[in-house]
C-alpha cells in the first residue's frame, strides 16, 4: 500500500481548483463548489488539503482522495489509484516502484494468437469447439441482433484457459481491462480470473456501465449484466454476490440511483445486507433492490424467456428499507 503524500493533495487541489473554491481561515480545510452539484456557487464541498478526506454537505457523500481523485478526473476508481502512485512519486521526484507501474502492453495473461472472436458468423465455422461456443452464447441470447460486434467474445483454445469462453470487459475505446473465462464444457471452476500479477483484482473492478445514466442495476455476474444491458437497462456487476469496498468507492462517484439486482437466495440477501451496512459507513445516498422475476434463477433466464426486464425493473424496484425488510421477512 502507498500513502499519497500530503504536499502532493494540497497541491494538487489548490492548483486545480482555485478558480472554484479557496483555503479556510485555518488552511488545512478547503473550501469549493461540490463536484456532485451543478452550479453550487454556495460551496458545499469540503476538502482536507492534508488527508484528501472530502465531504459534500449538500449531497451528504464523503469519501477519501482516491475517489475525490477519480470524479474529477473522470477515471474508474482502480486506474485512479494506480494513476496516483505515479503521479506522487514523480511528484516527490523517487522512482516509480516497478510492480505499481501500470504496463499497457500486457495481455492480462492471454495470448491472442490463441484466441479466436465469436460472434454471429462464427455459426458459418467448420470448427466444432467454436460451434459449441457460439450455441452456448446464441442460446443464451448474448448477441446483440441490432449491431453485429466484431469480437464481443472470444474462444481461448490453448493454455490455461483452453475450452472456455473470454468474456471481455472493455473501457474507452474497446480497451480491455479485465476478463472472466467461462467454462464450455464441463470444467471446473466454472469460471477463472486473470492473475493479479497483469490484472487488478476482481474485487477492485466493475463490468462497464454508462456512468452518465441516471441509474444502474448492479448484477452478480457480467452475463447477467450484459443480459440487462441488451434489454436496454443500464447495469454492472460485482463478479459474486458482495459489493467490496472498493466497488462501493466506484459506486459512490454514480450520480444516480443505485438498483442492486442480486439473485433472491440466501448469498443474493447476505451481499444487499453487507452493502447497506458498507454504504452507510462511507455516507452514501439510500440504494434500491430489485430481484429477477419469480420462476427465474438469474437475469439471463428471464431475458432468454423473453420477459420485458426494463418494465419489471422499473415497476418492481423498491427501497432498501423497513418495509422492504418486514415484507422479507413476512415472506420467509
Amino acid at each position: 500500500m502507498y500513502i499519497i503524500a500530503p504536499q502532493f493533495i494540497r497541491d494538487y487541489i489548490t492548483r486545480n481548483f482555485a478558480t472554484i473554491g479557496k483555503l479556510s481561515a485555518c488552511g488545512s480545510e478547503f473550501i469549493m463548489q461540490s463536484l456532485f452539484v451543478e452550479d453550487d456557487w454556495k460551496k458545499h464541498m469540503s476538502v482536507n488539503v492534508d488527508s484528501g478526506l472530502w465531504q459534500c454537505f449538500k449531497t451528504g457523500r464523503s469519501g477519501n482522495f482516491t475517489t475525490f481523485y477519480a470524479k474529477a478526473e473522470g477515471l474508474q476508481y482502480f486506474w485512479a489509484q494506480k494513476d496516483l502512485i505515479i503521479k506522487n512519486f514523480r511528484f516527490l521526484g523517487e522512482d516509480i516502484p516497478e510492480l505499481d507501474r501500470p504496463n499497457q502492453t500486457q495481455e492480462l495473461e492471454l495470448d491472442t494468437s490463441k484466441l479466436v472472436p465469436i460472434n454471429l458468423s462464427t455459426v458459418e465455422s467448420n470448427d466444432q469447439t467454436e460451434l459449441d461456443a457460439w450455441s452456448f452464447l446464441f442460446g443464451r441470447a448474448l448477441f446483440s441482433l441490432v449491431e453485429e460486434e466484431e469480437s464481443p467474445f472470444y474462444l481461448c483454445k490453448e493454455g490455461k484457459f483452453a475450452n472456455r469462453i473470454i468474456i471481455p470487459f472493455k473501457g474507452a475505446a474497446d480497451v480491455v481491462y479485465y476478463f472472466q473465462a467461462r467454462a464450455l464444457y464441463d470444467q471446473t471452476p466454472k469460471y477463472l480470473n486473470p492473475s493479479t500479477d497483469t490484472a487488478p483484482k476482481p474485487s477492485d473492478i466493475l463490468y462497464p456501465f454508462d456512468e452518465e445514466d441516471h441509474y444502474v442495476v448492479v448484477c452478480e455476474g457480467p452475463l447477467d449484466a450484459l443480459s440487462l444491458q441488451l434489454k436496454g437497462i443500464n447495469a454492472t456487476a460485482t463478479i459474486g454476490s458482495s459489493v467490496s469496498t472498493r466497488q462501493a468507492e466506484i459506486l459512490s462517484t454514480f450520480d444516480g440511483t443505485i438498483i442492486l439486482g442480486y439473485d433472491n437466495d440466501l448469498a443474493g440477501q447476505r451481499g444487499i445486507d453487507k452493502f447497506d451496512r458498507t454504504r452507510k459507513e462511507m455516507r452514501m445516498e439510500a440504494f434500491e433492490v430489485c430481484h429477477p422475476p419469480s420462476g427465474y434463477k438469474d437475469w439471463n433466464e428471464a431475458h432468454v424467456a423473453g420477459e420485458d426486464l426494463f418494465s419489471w425493473i422499473m415497476n418492481e424496484s423498491q427501497a432498501y428499507d423497513f418495509e422492504y425488510k418486514l415484507k422479507l421477512s413476512l415472506a420467509q
